[in-house]
């Protein structure tokens, strides 16, 4: 069940603390950033922020990627730099910020420095240090300041994207004044872009995560009920023996069930740190350059997991407890060892 916590972690940080806009209008070529102004005009716009999305070829060392490289305001707070696994901001400063997933194609730390080469932009390099990594889910990216940018490419920052917050009972005039703008090629709602993931993962992991819940607690079910009545089945006749000695049926069955409890108690925090490396695992094999998924498990997926297993035990004590109560001492005691 681990996976519904990780998808609501993921879900979380991607579109609550970092893609904190409503929608993005992306430009068909580079506009100056006065074009804000314009964008801030459109019928439904609260607020407009510009991003700067260049190509690039980053090398260090003997390893080389090629990918966007976002230029950003250290004002805005739409569209954020933000570290999942410290849950704080991180500004670029002078240098590179880095998804981790990147720096590790990289092999690159903090404090490294990384050739640039912006392609497009007649192949010019630079060279530019590390200044942050950070842990996000969702494709690998990097960032710079937008006057950092234009400081290496010698010209004035530029925007080729606008992240926007809007009014929603104004969407439907938003969406005829940007078909009638020529300069910009689209229009994407964050709402549905978010709607369209939880479909997704609705329909393919929460369908698989549920049956192998549902078929891991029918096994938890089994292993604990089968366990009960080996005991019984080994023990039948030292029971019987107890019984005729003048022992209670509920001293008999303490002396099984209580056995059948301390295995229980014992087997689950061992279940609960293989669960847990099982976890790992499966995170670790879903890791893709376009997306990862946190190990985030709850206390409550903990107690629901240990819930199962000690219901199993209960119901599986009462049936081995009704089995004792209903025990032929005779015929148990004619049976041959």
């Amino acid at each position: 069940m681990f996976m519904f916590d990780a998808m609501d972690e993921l879900m979380e940080v991607s579109f609550v603390q970092i893609t904190r806009q409503d929608a993005v209008l992306a430009f068909a070529l580079e506009r100056p950033e006065i074009a804000l102004e314009d964008v801030a005009n459109l019928p439904g716009v609260l607020m407009a922020e510009g991003g700067w999305d260049l190509p690039v070829r980053l090398t260090h060392g003997p390893r080389t990627h090629t990918v966007a490289v976002t230029g950003l305001r250290k004002e805005n707070t739409l569209s954020r730099v933000f570290d999942a696994s410290s849950g704080a901001l991180v500004r670029p400063e002078d240098g590179l910020v880095l998804s981790r997933r990147l720096a590790g194609h990289l092999d690159a730390r903090i404090g490294d420095v990384v050739q640039v080469e912006f392609l497009q932009m007649g192949d010019q390099t630079h060279r530019v240090a590390v200044t942050g990594v950070v842990t996000q889910y969702f494709g690998l990216g990097a960032w710079m300041e937008a006057d950092t940018l234009g400081r290496l490419l010698n010209r004035t920052p530029r925007i080729t994207s606008a992240n926007i917050e809007i009014d929603e009972a104004q969407v439907r005039a938003l969406y005829e004044a940007v078909k009638s703008a020529p300069a910009i090629s689209g229009i994407t709602l964050l709402d549905q872009v978010r709607h369209s993931f939880d479909e997704t993962i609705a329909e393919n992991a929460g369908m698989t995560t549920t049956i192998n819940s549902l078929l891991a607690a029918m096994i938890a079910i089994g292993v604990v009920y089968n366990s009960a009545r080996i005991q019984l089945s080994e023990r039948a006749r030292e029971l019987a023996s107890l019984r005729i000695l003048g022992f209670t049926r509920g001293e008999v069955s303490y002396i099984l069930l209580g056995e059948l409890a301390i295995l229980t108690l014992v087997a689950i925090p061992l279940g609960l740190w293989i669960g847990t490396g099982l976890a790992a695992g499966i995170v670790a094999e879903f890791d893709s350059d376009l997306y990862s998924i946190p190990l985030v498990i709850t206390r409550e997926t903990y107690l629901r997991a240990v819930a199962v297993v000690a219901a199993a035990a209960v119901v599986s004590a009462l049936i081995v407890r009704r089995r004792i109560d209903r025990m032929d001492l005779v015929a148990v005691m004619k049976t041959r060892e």
